[in-house]
């Protein structure tokens, strides 16, 4: 814990976050700065909605200067003992370091103070089978089978929520990316090259080709799902008319919809009680380490799944180095005997 300007605090985090004009990005930019609030012992300084939506002239607010000069006396050796007592996953611990970062150099540049993290590095450590620093689910194939018979359920939502997981898994989109889908998007009505163009990080676009099983999912949700959904939907729907997978209500489902149904459907397929982490990035984990592991060029693989780099694709073939040694430790006769 460490003095610090609790409202001027409040109006620095208030002036940044009201940078990040995604909802669902601001909210995570919040939860992630909790943190190092709360080491700063400035709990109430988490700005609340009211507080982004009225921010303004942070230039001119002496409360935020001052908190922004007492956050550039600490010493690195501050920043490095908060960053090593973080909780949580690699990922996680990434995520919330990466999250301070991007805070401190908005507020430097703002204010023309010096930057205190500008050498903090992200936690080390790997998840196993992945790359340093990276964290990768991966489920087997049999799980991601047991997924999608576990997603095929009676009704419209379960032919949605079928396939949401179908195009999840088979195209290996983000769950950003499966609810920004609209209906221009898709072009599947030719068997022989049935595909979308998917918006990505960055506004990157895509397309990005649909396998057989997910194709004839996606058709029958659109045939017999959509419709009553659709019907259903309220005057304050009228906006998403575009949009492929709607609510009950006939909205454009939300990133954190897909979480619930994803978890839902793992639970129902049993992966839950099995102590399995499911959730919708690890279906697009799944899709890279598949590809990877049935010998599909990685830089196929690279633009099914959007990435930008080649070298972020890597990470299937740690997963799947793993797995082949897994194998083999299993497996050979000489391995067992060293047991």
């Amino acid at each position: 814990m460490t003095d610090i300007d609790a409202p001027g605090l409040r109006a620095l985090l208030a002036g940044f976050l009201a940078t990040r004009t995604n909802t669902g990005t601001r909210e995570a930019y919040r939860r992630d700065l909790v943190h190092v609030a709360t080491a700063l012992g400035a709990e109430s300084a988490i700005p609340d909605d009211d507080d982004i939506r009225t921010s303004f002239g942070v230039e001119d607010d002496p409360g935020a200067r001052a908190a922004a000069q007492q956050l550039s006396r600490l010493g690195i050796e501050w920043w490095q003992r908060w960053r090593d007592e973080l909780e949580g996953s690699t990922a996680t611990r990434r995520r919330r370091v990466a999250a301070v970062r991007a805070f401190c150099r908005w507020w430097s540049l703002t204010l023309d103070c010096e930057n205190p993290v500008s050498e903090l590095r992200p936690p080390g450590g790997a998840t196993r089978g992945a790359a340093p620093g990276r964290e990768v689910v991966a489920l087997a194939p049999a799980a991601t089978r047991k997924m999608c018979e576990a997603a095929n359920a009676p009704g419209p939502t379960g032919a949605r929520d079928a396939a949401i997981v179908e195009l999840l898994y088979g195209c290996g989109l983000r769950a950003s990316e499966a609810v920004s889908l609209d209906l221009s998007a898709l072009h599947v009505d030719d068997p022989d090259d049935p595909y979308l163009v998917v918006t990505g990080k960055r506004g990157r676009t895509r397309a990005v080709a649909v396998p057989t099983r997910a194709r004839e999912v996606l058709r029958a949700y659109l045939t017999v799902g959509r419709p009553p959904l659709r019907a259903a939907a309220t005057p304050r729907a009228r906006d998403d008319s575009d949009a492929v997978f709607l609510s009950v209500r006939g909205r454009r489902l939300r990133r954190e919809d897909v979480w619930r149904i994803v978890r839902a459907v793992a639970k129902r397929a049993g992966l839950i009680d099995d102590g399995g982490r499911v959730f919708p990035h690890a279906l697009r984990h799944s899709c890279g380490t598949h590809l990877i592991q049935s010998g599909v060029d990685i830089r196929y693989v690279q633009a099914h799944l959007g990435h930008a780099s080649p070298v972020t694709t890597e990470i299937y073939t740690h997963v799947t180095a793993a797995h082949l040694k897994s194998d083999f430790d299993r497996a050979h006769p000489r391995a067992r005997a060293t047991r």
